[in-house]
């Protein structure tokens, strides 16, 4: 291993072990793990499709999204879902402050 590759891989540890980073990713594994938030999900990504699908018929594409709408505000107002929304953030933020100094 060169001497770049170590101070990358010094780098990604010192991120990983960063406390925003450890609840994002234990949060992350929640949300993927509770059915009813999974069902939620595939739901929202089923009517969102169909959404496409039908964007030339008005009335089909207004009921899927008035579907998808109501599903979305649902999966959003969960409060697993919502603290890990806020957390993801706050690592984006965290990533793009370490790109910024890498630049």
């Amino acid at each position: 291993m060169n001497e770049f590759e170590s101070q990358l891989e010094k780098c990604q540890k010192l991120l990983y072990d960063e406390p925003i980073v450890k609840e994002y990713f234990r949060l992350k594994k929640i949300v993927q793990s509770n059915p009813e938030l999974v069902r939620l999900d595939k739901e929202i990504h089923q009517h969102q499709n169909l959404m496409c699908v039908h964007k030339n018929d008005d009335e089909i594409y207004q009921n899927e999204k008035r579907v998808y709408d109501e599903e979305l505000a649902q999966f959003k107002s969960n409060p697993l879902v919502e603290n890990y929304f806020q957390v993801r953030e706050e690592v984006y933020a965290l990533l793009n402050e370490a790109r910024e100094i890498l630049e």
